[in-house]
């Protein structure tokens, strides 16, 4: 018999057969599994080990690699019945779609014999995932017939799905390396997984983080401006750099601080429940420094023997941090000289930039030191309080209401003396500081309430080392606000110039901008109008204040759509976000349209074509790299086809219903991945 077990197959370069050998070594169950060279499995008869139903499956030398999965490119077959002609057939078959350099291998099907009741595909990248499973087999998602149940998220504890992935990703994490992700194919059975198959994907996991307004909401407001939002996400891009600096692996994982969407900047907290569990911290340390929830109870708990792993660069994460707080009196005098030089609108934009990346550093060092300190009061049982500096502002308003009459309008100029630079969501620029709301205040301190004065709280012991940071962290606030109301001077003093010379219509018009057109002054007037508009529909969306991406997304574009109505376009699913426009081309046979390439009789295709197709099949590969763009009538974001453009990075748009009838050749069409759209332009 030509049939030989998985533990004898010695050949590296049969990649697919290799890895379900590497699975099962590392205690990851995978279904039993028989292979031979292809030119024996030509004639071999059924392994008796193996009763039907069974899959009969290839694996050649240029499948599964690291540059190209080239998924789906080769035959499989099913077997139903015990006929040994028709399992001869199969084998023959498989065979031949290689050559003679690949093995066939013989597998249970994992619905019938294995009690799998769902199956699925899914793409892992070691803490993102995309999913979508049926009932039953994954024959019809790999051929883009179905979509099944499409989830995309990252790792959670105490989750089943989670920790299966996570031990996957273990077992192969040298075994793939260089690869973007991890394609599994695999069945399960309640909570119980299978490994079918596993494949080098040469292209990122679709991301779906979580994202959240906690304390951006409290400290920017409801809707930001522009100017604050845009400076915010590119301080943001620098601003991981130092967890990097202390352990290089967090570097690779290509994570941002915030995205924006909807005019608001999301804190991404995915990042830093990445970060928390590759540290073996508590997630927890996240939402307790800057709100929000935590649901799963795992959440709450140390992973205590990866901690004990990471406790040296844990170490020097803190000391770190402490060298960061010593350096805040340097970085702020760099940043100031950066203010004093600052002379156009521009310059200014980078300021903010450059401060916004000073916060975040900083404020990262303190919270970091100060998650430690809090755990250590709590642990003795130290109790109290310190006394901040925004305390102190909040007490000394108050006093002023208890001065005579006559000796509270000196007495709040002193106040605004001391506290002139803070304000109401005084972390976006757009909003006044103190300073200039002198009348209101004024008219305040002056209105006789006949309140009685509060208490004030004692202030319990807080003045000792255990609460230097806590004053450290509001007298570090304090000192940026100072800066913050240099900068919005600045910027409006050149704003009002602006205005004078036509450019602008009034100073506050400034804050509409964003870094791509703070640089194009004839443009400033379009820009500043457009962000108007669309700020009056970003203001009525109801968005949560933490969810993933997609909710966020979908929300947003729900509301826009009822605000502005959005008609004729077709909707699917991107498999990116880009967008590209281009000329239709429709195609429902592979052969016919390499003929008509062939012979010239219809426009060539080029990066200017968007091919329009009912359904795609891997085939279709071989036209991937030569088009602007796909568009599919069905199909689904896992399927074989889909992986194979995802590998080419051609724009795609699937399961487009109605795209066939609605769209002829050489209509101009736009697509949009990132909204799953097509429209048609003119």
């Amino acid at each position: 018999m030509p049939w030989r077990p998985l533990h004898a197959s010695t050949d590296r370069r049969f990649g697919k057969l290799h890895r379900l050998k590497v699975a099962a070594r590392a205690g990851i169950a995978v279904p039993p599994t028989v292979w031979a060279p292809a030119h024996e499995a030509r004639d071999a008869s059924r392994p008796p080990a193996i009763a039907p139903p069974l899959i009969v499956r290839s694996a050649a030398a240029d499948e599964d690699r690291a540059g190209s999965s080239a998924a789906g490119r080769y035959e499989s077959a099913v077997v139903e019945g015990d006929d040994a002609a028709e399992f001869s057939e199969a084998a023959a078959r498989v065979a031949a779609s290689m050559g003679d350099d690949g093995l066939v291998f013989v597998q249970p099907l994992a619905e019938a014999q294995l009690g799998a009741d769902r199956a699925g595909v899914a793409l892992f990248d070691g803490f993102h995932f995309e999913r979508t499973e049926l009932q039953g087999h994954n024959r019809t998602l790999t051929g883009g017939e179905e979509r099944g149940d499409v989830v995309r998220a990252d790792l959670a504890r105490d989750d089943p799905w989670s920790d299966w992935l996570e031990r996957v990703g273990r077992a192969f994490r040298t075994e793939l390396d260089g690869a973007e992700a991890l394609d599994i194919e695999y069945a399960r059975c309640g909570e119980r997984f299978l490994l079918l198959q596993i494949r080098p994907a040469s292209f990122p996991v679709r991301r779906n983080p979580i994202l959240s307004l906690a304390n951006h909401r409290e400290i920017l407001g409801e809707l930001p401006s522009p100017w604050t939002v845009d400076a915010l996400e590119r301080a943001g891009c620098g601003a991981l750099d130092e967890f990097a600096r202390i352990d290089p692996e967090v570097g690779r994982w290509g994570a941002q601080y915030a995205e924006v969407h909807a005019g608001r900047a999301w804190l991404s907290f995915s990042f830093f429940f990445r970060l928390m569990d590759h540290w073996g911290l508590p997630r927890t340390f996240v939402t307790e420094g800057v709100g929000g929830e935590s649901h799963a109870a795992g959440d709450a708990s140390p992973r205590i023997g990866r901690m004990l792993r990471k406790s040296p660069r844990l170490v020097r994460l803190q000391l770190a941090n402490l060298a960061s707080i010593r350096s805040i009196r340097r970085r702020l005098a760099a940043w100031d000289e950066q203010l004093n030089r600052a002379n156009s609108l521009q310059d200014w934009f980078d300021a903010t930039v450059a401060g916004l990346d000073v916060a975040l550093r900083t404020n990262f060092a303190i919270n970091g030191a100060l998650s430690g300190a809090t755990r250590v009061r709590r642990a003795i049982g130290v109790r109290g309080r310190a006394r901040v500096v925004t305390e102190e502002m909040m007490d000394a308003y108050a006093d002023l209401r208890a001065l005579p009459r006559a000796e509270r309008e000196g007495a709040l100029d002193a106040w605004l003396e001391r506290f002139g630079h803070r304000g109401p969501l005084e972390s976006d620029v757009m909003q006044p500081r103190f300073s200039e709301l002198r009348d209101v205040l004024l008219a305040d301190v002056l209105r006789e309430s006949g309140e009685t004065p509060r208490e004030r709280r004692p202030e319990g012991g807080g003045r000792g080392p255990l609460y230097a940071l806590d004053r450290v962290r509001e007298s570090f606030r304090d000192e940026l606000m100072k800066r913050w109301r240099v900068l919005r001077a600045g910027i409006l003093d050149v704003a009002r110039a602006a205005v004078a010379e036509g450019a602008l219509d009034k100073a506050d018009d400034a804050f509409l901008l964003d870094g791509a057109s703070v640089g194009d002054r004839d443009a400033w007037r379009d820009a500043v109008a457009t962000a108007r508009e669309r700020r009056k529909n970003e203001i009525l969306i109801d968005l949560p204040t933490t969810a993933r991406r997609e909710e966020i997304l979908s929300t947003a574009k729900a509301g826009s759509e009822a605000v502005d109505g959005d008609a004729g376009q077709l909707t699917g699913i991107g498999l990116g976000d880009r967008v590209v426009t281009g000329v239709a081309r429709r195609a429902d046979d592979l052969t016919d349209l390499l003929r008509s390439e062939a012979d010239g009789s219809a426009e060539p295709l080029g990066p200017h074509t968007v091919l329009i197709v009912p359904a795609l099949e891997p085939a279709w590969g071989v036209v991937f790299s030569r088009v602007g763009g796909v568009v599919t009538e069905i199909g689904g974001e896992l399927s074989h086809a889909s992986i194979l453009l995802r590998e080419a990075g051609t724009p795609a748009l699937v399961n487009c219903t109605g795209v066939w009838r609605s769209i002829s050749d050489g209509d101009e069409v736009e697509l949009d991945e990132g909204e799953g759209t097509l429209r048609l332009l003119g």
